[in-house]
């Protein structure tokens, strides 16, 4: 494997990450509360690490070790992140998703199967994250 391949692959996958950043800072200084969504967002990434890693574990599916894409279902929860927090970066969000699933099965890292379940898994885990914590208390 090449390093340049490599090394695009992680700042596709990092990339929604740094995005996320910069609209927490931006939303921060115009004085939107943002304490909420890097909780849930914090949660969904720790919950969908571990969704994403429990069949390497456990040995669970054997011949799909590397189901679903971890490096996918982390960027796609940031990516939802970034897209919760200003929908104007869903456009970009999409194009690099979609890329970074690309190159992903054009290096052979991943399967298609493998990208798309990371994607869904990580947009899903946000999504119930930020619905549990955007529920209000009772009591």
């Amino acid at each position: 494997m090449r390093l340049g391949v490599a090394v695009t692959i992680e700042c596709l996958a990092a990339l929604p990450a740094l995005l996320w950043v910069i609209v927490l800072l931006e939303r921060r200084h115009r004085g939107k509360p943002v304490a909420l969504l890097v909780r849930a967002t914090l949660v969904a990434v720790l919950a969908s690490f571990v969704l994403a890693h429990v069949n390497r574990w456990f040995d669970l599916w054997r011949s799909h070790p590397y189901f679903p894409s971890g490096h996918e279902t982390f960027a796609s929860c940031m990516g939802a992140a970034l897209v919760f927090a200003d929908r104007r970066y869903a456009p970009a969000a999409v194009i690099v998703l979609a890329a970074l699933g690309y190159a992903l099965v054009r290096a052979g890292w991943h399967g298609r199967l493998e990208v798309i379940a990371g994607f869904l898994l990580g947009t899903a885990t946000l999504a119930v994250t930020q619905v549990i914590f955007s529920r209000p208390r009772i009591g």
